[in-house]
């Protein structure tokens, strides 16, 4: 069991290095484990900090918004993820984006986090609180767009509440690590929230957990890294999540209006909008992506650092502080003193692999 997403990437990565089996794939060769089980022991710790993941949390927090919308345009998802086009096979939306298949199902239109709530409200020890994302009507074509995540199945014991996710084929460094434990975590607290329940544990069952060629660099360098302590272990904690299935919708509504008035440069509604949210992490969202969104104005991008110094401390004003300083190419940020003991940690392991490697 790993301790949470830092832990399990770097575990996940090792098992593939020592017991994978290369074979050719649609993407090029891949090093795959078969039917693998991972399990995390605190899947809110869902900030990803290891030195060469060059890890982007605007973007993971982004994509999160848009599935748990509803959502499946690329207009949106775009800006945060540049290649989500070469996974579409119109140019526009993704044919099997996460959203619609758990918001709205089928021809009559199943809100499947309604049917959960609905599920353990009934009875909270139910085993039959589950979501399914493949849909055999759908699915058996040829297309860019075929869902990996495949079944959420939420369980709760002893007051805790746990999920199962199932999955065809999880890309360990952009599928497992780059979003899916983050989103899959947050709306796990999300259902916890909801009855007034912890946060239990995370457990994936995996059909094929591989590298992709392309990436075979990138777990060299990751493998290095193994065994280091993450942000959390320096005291840096997640923001709560105080929203429950009930009010969901409605706080999605307000962070995605707030983006975009961010984007379009109304800063001070985007503002405002903002300060509405009572919700630590979705407060934490908004301010993040109006910093995004300074950051990526060729006339605000020193408003960016300001904009997330503002967030209170925790694992995301962390993640936020580190990617703006790394492309903007500065260690000169406004670190609170845990935070740069972390960062001084963070980078001597990233210098010393880089040099190493020269």
């Amino acid at each position: 069991m790993s301790r949470n997403i830092n832990e399990a990437l770097l575990d996940v990565l090792t098992t593939i290095d020592r017991n994978g089996t290369p074979v050719p794939s649609r993407g090029g060769e891949q090093k795959e484990v078969l039917g693998a089980l991972v399990t995390i022991d605190r899947p809110s710790e869902r900030v990803l900090t290891v030195p060469q993941r060059n890890n982007n949390v605007f973007a993971q927090l982004a994509e999160t918004l848009w599935v748990l919308s509803g959502r499946n345009d690329l207009e949106f998802l775009g800006r945060y993820l540049p290649r989500a086009a070469d996974f579409s096979d119109d140019g526009s939306t993704w044919r099997a984006a996460y959203g619609p298949r758990l918001r709205a199902w089928g021809p009559q239109r199943i809100d499947q986090l309604a049917a959960i709530r609905a599920r353990l409200s009934e009875d909270p020890l139910t085993k039959r609180a589950v979501a399914t994302i493949f849909d055999p009507a759908a699915d058996h074509v040829d297309s860019l767009d075929v869902p990996c995540n495949n079944w959420l199945h939420f369980l709760q014991r002893d007051g805790e509440l746990h999920l199962s996710v199932a999955v065809r084929a999880n890309d360990a460094i952009w599928g497992f690590s780059g979003i899916n434990v983050f989103e899959w975590s947050v709306l796990q607290e999300i259902v916890a929230r909801t009855f007034g329940w912890t946060v239990g544990r995370m457990s994936w069952y995996v059909g094929t957990l591989h590298v992709y060629e392309r990436h075979y660099a990138t777990a060299e360098k990751l493998l290095r890294h193994h065994g280091m302590r993450s942000a959390y272990e320096y005291g840096l904690s997640p923001l709560p999540i105080e929203s429950g299935l009930d009010t969901l919708d409605a706080v999605l509504d307000t962070v995605l209006e707030a983006e975009s008035a961010a984007r379009n440069g109304a800063t001070g509604h985007a503002r405002r909008l903002t300060d509405l949210i009572t919700d630590p992490f979705f407060n934490a969202a908004a301010t993040m992506l109006r910093a995004y969104h300074a950051f990526k104005d060729p006339e605000r991008p020193e408003e960016a650092l300001r904009i997330a110094a503002e967030l209170p401390p925790s694992d995301l004003r962390l993640a936020a502080l580190e990617y703006l300083g790394r492309r903007a190419k500065t260690r000169d940020l406004p670190l609170l003193p845990a935070e740069r003991e972390y960062l001084e940690y963070y980078w001597a392991l990233s210098d010393r692999l880089a040099t190493t490697a020269a």
